[in-house]
Order: structure tokens, then sequence, then C-alpha cells
């Protein structure tokens, strides 16, 4: 069976653990939650850091086409191109031109943005110029390079300023290239020519790679870009040859290429949980997605931290904790345990032990508590005792008065009879028959008056009218008798509804009624007693009442008999009630009720 004191360390361990395991849950979940935070607003910085700075590239781009269509030496080596032909590709290069076209190659080239310029002219002709190779390299384009240029043209026909767009010159071979284009008008708006510029896509890898101080990348963040068929168009930190290979379809392309800003979770282009902050990157004929990711498992690394350390003071506070509780509960337990022993104690009939009161609390008043009723039963069972003492000698003195009494009458009454008839009959022995006859006859009649006092004990034990007659006919005769032999008056007052109980109730209830009036004629010095027996309710209420002397209840009896003890002692075997009442000068009340 499991103690108090377990039940208190469990519990409480329990409560205590449940405490700090909520606090601690709640602890990690809230650091979490800011830790993401923190990581989605850091990402959102580097997104929005990026995304300014390429558009703030597009933006220099535009103003390098803006500030390039403006110069009249570059009107004129368009204007030659568009005369020459072929031609300017195959003359010796001794224009006065010549220091322009070397001025414009070395502006293009320093700016480090560019792969090729390239011109279209309204005869569908066009011609690019390789910054990447030494001066002169001027080339003429494939029709399929025209047509895409054309149609580039064609898209932004009526625009006057710069525009920015990817091209795909060769859909089934190349992949799109960015330009940057800017139509040439006349002064009527006559269109002239089309300069455009193809973009390295290194100088958008230079500005996603670029580290800012203010928002250093750790180990597993990247920016990159998605263009709208889902192919990057930066390179990837973690793969090679990135871009337009690598396809990547995450809930964050999706929503950016839909136009919605926003951070979530979820698995990139490898298939590795990542936080990301996602947004649309729009400018000019460019439609892409910017993303910025961070891997989970890496953004996750202090909240682990943090979640190892309140594991490890959780487990220190249940330890301390344990151990208060342990002593805590030790120290309510213990006072228990020992109310325990001493309970059992009084359980085997050891009485009268007290315990210290160690304590002022509900502890402490149950062992005061505690105390009181171990002395009061040790008063009680040392009561108890004396009356069953008491009873017992009432007892065995009820039965020594009994053989002395039937010894007296068997002795006063019995003896001398038979003695004399047989005196009598030793002396009819010597006599003649007629004197014999006389002293037969006298024989006789001591053998009757042998055989009613006989009678007389018996009635004496067992009054003979109880088991023929009942309780009333035993009450009524019982009465009669004493009022022939005593100076008293009886009143009786019988309502019975049966003649005949049960043997005990009838003799026991009997013997009371014939102790009562014993105990009046001996003590009270009465002239009136006033009995009544009524049966009410399956029950029997049976009353005394005389004009005695009376006596103080709360003190013991002026006599020593054991009148009452017998008296109430009957009734407790009969599951009865008894009360008595009485006072000095104004007699003595008995009152009794017996179940049936």
């Amino acid at each position: 069976m499991s103690s108090i004191y377990r039940k208190l360390v469990v519990y409480f361990l329990l409560l205590n653990l449940f405490a700090i395991g909520s606090v601690g849950v709640y602890s990690y979940y809230k650091e979490k939650e800011a830790l993401l935070s923190r990581t989605f607003d850091q990402l959102i910085s580097v997104r929005m850091e990026k995304k300014t700075r390429i558009i703030g590239f597009f933006r220099q781009r535009i103003s390098d086409m803006e500030n390039i269509s403006r110069l009249p030496q570059v009107r004129k080596i368009m204007s030659e191109v568009a005369t020459s032909g072929k031609g300017f590709l195959s003359r010796k290069n001794k224009s006065p031109l010549d220091q322009y076209h070397k001025y414009l190659f070395d502006y293009l080239k320093d700016a480090g943005c560019y792969t090729r310029l390239l011109l279209l002219d309204d005869a569908t002709r066009a011609y690019s110029l390789d910054l990447r190779s030494p001066f002169e390299k001027y080339q003429i384009l494939q029709p399929a390079e025209i047509k895409a240029l054309q149609n580039f043209r064609l898209a932004h026909e009526n625009k006057k300023k710069a525009f920015v767009k990817e091209v795909v010159f060769n859909p089934e071979r190349d992949h799109p290239v960015l330009l940057i284009g800017k139509n040439i008008f006349d002064k009527s708006g006559h269109f002239l020519e089309m300069l455009a510029l193809e973009i390295r896509p290194a100088a958008i890898n230079a500005i996603m790679f670029e580290n800012n101080p203010d928002n250093p990348l750790s180990n597993t963040v990247e920016v990159y870009l998605v263009g709208n068929d889902d192919l990057m168009r930066s390179n990837s930190r973690f793969l090679k040859n990135s871009v337009f290979k690598t396809k990547v379809k995450t809930p964050g392309v999706f929503r950016a290429l839909k136009g919605i800003t926003g951070q979530a979770q979820f698995k990139d282009y490898r298939n590795i949980p990542v936080l990301s902050a996602y947004s649309p990157l729009n400018f000019s004929g460019i439609h892409w997605a910017i993303l910025a990711e961070i891997d989970a498992k890496e953004a996750m690394i202090p909240i682990y931290s943090i979640r190892d350390n309140i594991i490890y003071l959780s487990l220190l506070i249940a330890l301390i904790s344990a151990a208060v509780i342990t002593f805590l509960s030790r120290k309510f337990s213990d006072p228990i345990k020992k109310l325990k022993a001493e309970t059992t104690k009084i359980a085997a009939g050891e009485y009268g032990n007290t315990l210290e009161v160690e304590t002022k609390d509900e502890i402490g008043e149950l062992t005061r508590s505690f105390n009181e009723m171990s002395v009061r039963l040790k008063v009680q069972a040392d009561k108890l005792e004396s009356e069953k003492k008491l009873r017992l000698r009432s007892v065995i003195d009820a039965q020594e008065e009994e053989r002395q009494r039937l010894s007296r009458e068997l002795h006063d009454g019995l003896g001398p009879l038979l003695l004399t008839g047989k005196m009598k009959l030793e002396s009819a022995l010597n006599t003649k028959k007629e004197a014999m006859k006389a002293t037969m006859g006298e024989v006789m009649k001591l053998f009757s008056d042998t055989v009613q006092e006989i009678r007389n004990i018996s009635n004496n034990m067992m009054p003979s009218g109880l088991k023929e007659f009942g309780l009333s006919i035993a009450l009524q005769n019982l009465c009669k008798e004493v009022m022939d032999n005593h100076p008293i008056k009886i009143h009786l007052v019988l309502d019975l509804k049966q003649n005949h109980y049960a043997k005990t109730t009838e003799i026991y209830l009997f013997r009371i009624v014939q102790e009562a009036i014993n105990n009046t004629l001996k003590h009270a010095g009465a002239r009136h007693i006033q009995l009544s027996l009524e049966e009410i309710e399956s029950h029997l209420f049976f009353t005394l009442r005389d004009d005695g002397r009376g006596f103080d209840a709360d003190s013991p009896p002026p006599h020593k008999g054991n009148g009452l003890i017998n008296m109430k002692e009957r009734v407790n075997l009969l599951n009865g009630y008894f009360e008595l009442t009485t006072s000095p000068g104004k007699g003595t009340k008995i009152d009794i009720e017996i179940p049936i």
C-alpha cells in the first residue's frame, strides 16, 4: 500500500514537472518564434538590399544607354554603318571616326557589364560589336538573331526611352540574354536605328554574391533570382553553372512570380528545408523573382542551444525541487505516520498515549485532537472496565444472594418440615394402631405444607404465572404480593396488546420491574408507587414513579446495592433505553423503552 509520503512526493513532483515543462515549452516556442521573426527580418533586409542594387544596376545601364545614344559621334558611327553596309566591315579603318570607335569600345568594355553592342537599322540589317574581342570585330548577325532583335524593337516600337528585356536569339539552342535597347529617331520622329547592349550574366552574379558588411551572409544563406520560366538567373552558392540550368519550383517562386511578397518555410530546389523571404522583381520588361534563403537547420542552431539550456536548467530545477519536495513531504508525513502508529496502538486497546505537538498548523491541531481523544478513551476505558467489574461483581453477588436466599428457604422452610415429618414417622413405629393413624394424619399435613413450600420457592425463582398467563398477570400478581406483605400502595396501569412477548423480553422486563420495586422498598422509604407499562408502535414503555426520599443522581448512590446496575444491564441486553430522574426529597422516576 502506498504511503501518504510517497503520494505527496509523486503528486508534488508531477505538479512541479508539469509547471517546469509548461514554462520550458512556452519559453522554447516563444524564443523560436522570436528567432524566426529575427531571421526573416534579416532575410527580408538582405533581399531588399539585393533587390535595390539590381534595380539600381538596371537604372545605371539604362543611363549608360541614354548617354551613349545622345553622343553625336555614336549617331555618325551608326549612320556610317547604315550607309556602308558590308563595306563597313571590310574597309580599312582610316575613317576620321576611328577614334570614336575606339572610345566607344573602351567605354563599354571598361564598364565590365556588357558582352556586345548591337546595331539594328531600318533596312533590317544588324551588326554586333563583341566587347570581349580586340577592336574592329564587327559581325553581321544571322537571320534568326535579326528577327529576334526586330521582335525586341517592335515590342517597344513607340518607346523613346531605353528599355530592358530578355531575348532568345535561337530558341532551339540558346538561353535568353538580357538586352537594354534604345530606339533612335530623327527630328521628325521617324525611326532610324536601334542601339542595344547585351548585359553579361556575371555582372548580375557579382551583385548577388557581393557581401554587404551590414548584412553578412552565413554559410547557408543565399540570394538568387528566378525567371518566369522557373530557371535561375543568378548562380547558386551550392550548385555550379546553375544559371538557366537549375529549375526552381518552390512555393516562394510561385508566389513571387504571382506578384506576392512574403516569407515562409519550405524545401528549396535542393529539397532541403529553408526559411525564405521572397518578392517579385519587376523592372521595365523584366519579371523575375528574388529570394533570400537560409537552411532551417542553421537558422535553428541558436534555438537548439536555447532548447538544450532549457532542458538542462529544467532538470536542475527538477532535482532541486525533488529534494525540497522530499524534505517537505517527509516533514508533513512524519507526524501523520506517528498518528497512524498511535492509532494502531489505540485499536489494540492501548489508550492514554500522547504525541508532542510540533507545529501550529492543521497537523498540530490534529495532534492535539488525537491527544484529547486518547486521554478520553483512556478515561472511558477505565470507566468501562470499572463498570465491567461492577457488573461481574453484581452478577456474582446476585448469584450468591440467590443461593443464600434459597439456602435460607430450604433451611428455614423445608428443613424443619422434613425433620418434623421424620420424627413423627419414627415415633409412629412405637405407637399403637390408633395413635399411628393420628400420627400419619399429621405427617400427611406436613407433606402438604412441604409441597406448598417447594412451590413458593419455585415461584420465587421463576414465577409460574409469567409462563402460563403472560406478563400482564405476572405483574399484577407481583404488585398484589408486595402490597400484601409491605405497607405500600402500588398503582399499576397496563396497556398491552399481546398476552405474550419474546421469552427473554418477558423475563428481563419482569425482573426489571421486580428490581425497581425492591429498590423502592429497601431505599426510598416511599408510601406510593405508580407503575405503567404500555405498548406503542412496536415498543414497550415502562415508567416507575415513587414519592420517596430520592438522591443526587450525579453522586454515587447512598447504598451499595447492584439494583440499578442490574436494571441498566438488562435494558442494554434488550437494546433498550434507560433514564433515571431523581433529586433529594423529590422522589425517583425511571423511564425504560424496549423494542419488541
